[in-house]
């Protein structure tokens, strides 16, 4: 915890490249100025802030992110929760610590409504809140065909898989499919599915091996274009040693560390570039 919060200090001192200024690339530019900082003014739809509001005071039970394996070994659940280890949490609990907070949600909506990609693949569904900013970033609506689907989302755990599917159904959004298994295996299978111009956010397992894994299976299939977001890349000396070896592969043109996020673009065109921006 000490370590994480001298990090945190450290990245409260960068103020560069606010909006974009100093940035050449328009690519680069127009991603920092339009997605991060949100300068076209892009307002999240009232559903999605309400239902997210609403998960954040639910007293419901959940099973608990990293609960008991029965049957021993790794904890197919991945690395678990650092605020809560009990084997129940309540859906309160669960979002307020374990899901996206209303500004990551509204930077994933913005990303998948700037890039508009032909896939979207997450790591790690939770509850749904992270998949409904994803998916109402690309317009998913009641209107596309069933088993059309242009979101896939990945969850270990099928209580939480179960629950994210009624939260889709409540919102119509036939475009999303719930994978539910074991997750090494579908990313493999998905990632080998990925089209040219997709957006994935990873938020699954939290450890330095199964992360870095992820990471080159999505960056190996990346075509002319793609978004990925890592989600708590400071989150512990692991997840941290996996951001910066994954940045400085060759395939990685532009990492941007948000400290609480951190974004991968991934173009051809665009020289290799790291930046670091206090939001």
């Amino acid at each position: 915890m000490g370590w994480r919060i001298c990090k945190y200090i450290q990245h409260l001192f960068y103020r560069k490249h606010r909006e974009g200024h100093g940035i050449h690339s328009p690519y680069l530019f127009e991603f920092v100025n339009q997605v991060v900082f949100n300068g076209g003014g892009v307002d999240i739809p009232a559903p999605i802030l309400s239902a997210h509001r609403e998960l954040r005071k639910e007293r419901g039970i959940i099973p608990a992110a990293g609960g008991n394996n029965p049957t021993g070994g790794n904890n197919p659940r991945g690395a678990g929760s650092k605020v809560d280890s009990k084997e129940t949490r309540t859906i309160q609990s669960f979002v307020r610590s374990s899901s996206v907070s209303l500004d990551q949600g509204a930077l994933l909506f913005r990303t998948a409504h700037w890039l508009n990609p032909d896939m979207i693949l997450e790591l790690g569904t939770g509850l749904g809140v992270s998949t409904l900013y994803l998916a109402g970033g690309v317009g998913e609506t009641s209107d596309r065909e069933p088993d059309s689907f242009q979101v896939h989302t990945i969850e270990g755990d099928p209580v939480r898989a179960d629950f994210s599917r009624q939260l889709f159904k409540r919102f119509g959004l036939n475009g999303v499919k719930v994978h539910c298994g074991d997750v090494d295996r579908m990313v493999e299978e998905l990632a080998g599915k990925l089209p040219g111009r997709f957006l994935a956010f990873v938020d699954a397992n939290h450890r330095y091996e199964p992360t870095l894994r992820y990471l080159r299976l999505l960056i190996n299939s990346a075509g002319e274009e793609a978004v990925i977001i890592m989600d708590d890349i400071y989150w512990s000396k692991g997840m941290y040693r996996a951001w910066k070896e994954v940045i400085s592969w060759p395939g990685v043109r532009v990492s941007i560390d948000l400290f609480h996020m951190g974004i991968l673009l991934l173009r051809r065109d665009l020289q290799k570039t790291h930046l670091k921006i206090k939001i």
